[in-house]
């Protein structure tokens, strides 16, 4: 019969690497958890702040002001790949073509790709000074 024995003994390294990957999980969780309350709370927050509203917290004074956030992204993913290929526009082709997003994105502040690319979407934020 054979034993095998585990060496449970630690370095420096090895603790602080878990240390923090498990900091990290509890924080990633805190995040999602804000992120609820913050968006629940939103719609209320921004009728009540107008165009700027500025506010004392913690003997502090804090700006919060409305903005809106825009994201853009591809209409129809192969309609797009076949636009791009005959107007000349580049495509990833590491296996299937593609348009990578940021590639997309960025030919679209160029005013490179057509409209009917373009799915745009925006979302009233709130942006705390």
């Amino acid at each position: 019969m054979t034993v095998n024995t585990i060496n449970l003994r630690s370095t420096k390294t090895l603790t602080d690497y878990v240390k923090t990957v498990d900091r990290m999980r509890t924080l990633a969780k805190q995040l999602s958890e804000l992120s609820k309350i913050e968006a629940k709370l939103r719609p209320e927050v921004l009728e009540e702040i107008g165009d700027r509203r500025e506010i004392a917290v913690r003997g502090q004074v804090r700006i919060l002001e409305p903005s809106v956030k825009e994201s853009i992204g591809q209409a129809d993913g192969e309609k797009t790949v076949e636009v791009f290929r005959a107007i000349g526009l580049p495509l990833n082709t590491r296996s299937a073509e593609y348009v990578a997003p940021a590639s997309f994105s960025k030919l679209v502040r160029d005013g490179l790709v057509p409209d009917e690319l373009i799915k745009r979407t925006s979302e009233t934020i709130v942006v705390v000074h």
